[in-house]
């Protein structure tokens, strides 16, 4: 069983169907349907059905689909070590980046165009997607590295966890916003707009709710989400009070669209909860990166660095 028989049937699978793997790996049908069975003759096992809707996985089959990737990006990593001795810069990696912590607008971009500058022969793929997709390909050595907020999905001993930077949440509002001409920010203030947030940002409107209810005001209903472009825009064009992580906030406030309301500018600010998220990137700690992942890795760190990301406002 070589490389290339593995390769057909994880496309196979992929796919769901001969034909279309028979077309995108330029080979006869017949020749692939041997190279399954070949598979399957030494496996002494049954790992796909074939129907006149095309083929599905047993589930011997899935378990053998899952370490066949693996084994797959194994033999990549390999033979890119294999390159690398040999001078070469070309190769592939893979970044996964969380979408919630809007890392995508500035700190990847920047690392990943560095990266491409020095090594014009690599192939680099971003993949934006929620923790509980990127980790499961991390696993299964289709994601190199993950850009995420470090919480539980970035624990356990096969992976190795290096924080960048502890992430503060901000309040942001429109440039023209009368709150900004004002030199103390009442509860009143806060609760008689409309508030839009990170889901990760909840428990400081949950402390304004409850302080709010203690004065018996009626706050009006915020709105949350997990995109910070979300955040931005409503924010940007509304009335309405942003909270958001400091440097997302600053691509706003750069481009003139939004402005800072620091906390100690609310009355109530010495018993609102002080928020912050640790950042930072997640790897295999079962097998080490390859050259092209560890260049990847320091050029995140010294963007992370020369941003100063994670200053407190």
């Amino acid at each position: 069983m070589d490389q290339r028989q593995l390769e057909r049937f994880v496309d196979v699978v992929e796919s769901g169907s001969l034909s279309r793997t028979s077309r995108r790996l330029n080979i006869s049908q017949p020749a692939l349907s041997k190279s399954l069975r070949l598979i399957e003759e030494q496996l002494g096992m049954k790992l796909l059905e074939r129907g006149p809707r095309g083929v599905r996985v047993t589930r011997f089959g899935d378990v053998f689909y899952k370490r066949a990737r693996t084994i797959i990006s194994q033999y990549r990593r390999t033979w890119e070590d294999l390159d690398n001795l040999k001078g070469s810069t070309a190769g592939q990696v893979t970044l996964g980046a969380t979408p919630g912590p809007g890392v995508l607008d500035r700190i990847v971009p920047e690392a990943i165009w560095r990266i491409a500058a020095k090594r014009p022969s690599l192939r680099i793929t971003v993949r934006s997607g929620s923790a509980q997709e990127l980790f499961p390909a991390l696993h299964q050595g289709e994601v190199d590295i993950i850009f995420t907020v470090l919480d539980e999905h970035g624990s356990g001993p096969d992976l190795r966890v290096e924080p960048l930077f502890e992430d503060h949440f901000v309040l942001v509002v429109n440039r023209r916003h009368p709150l900004l001409s004002k030199g103390e920010i009442t509860l009143e203030d806060l609760t008689t707009r409309r508030w839009v947030f990170l889901q990760d940002a909840s428990s400081l409107w949950h402390a304004i709710e409850d302080l709010a209810r203690q004065q018996q005001i009626t706050p009006l209903a915020p709105m949350e989400t997990n995109s910070v472009v979300f955040v931005r825009t409503i924010a940007a064009r509304t009335d309405a009070i942003g909270v958001l992580p400091s440097y997302a906030a600053e691509i706003g406030a750069e481009s003139g669209a939004l402005s800072f309301i620091p906390l100690e500018r609310i009355s109530e600010h010495r018993v609102l909860p002080r928020l912050a998220r640790p950042m930072g990137v997640v790897h295999s700690a079962v097998s080490d990166l390859t050259p092209a992942g560890e260049a990847l890795l320091r050029s995140i760190k010294t963007v992370c660095n020369e941003l100063q990301i994670g200053r407190k406002k």
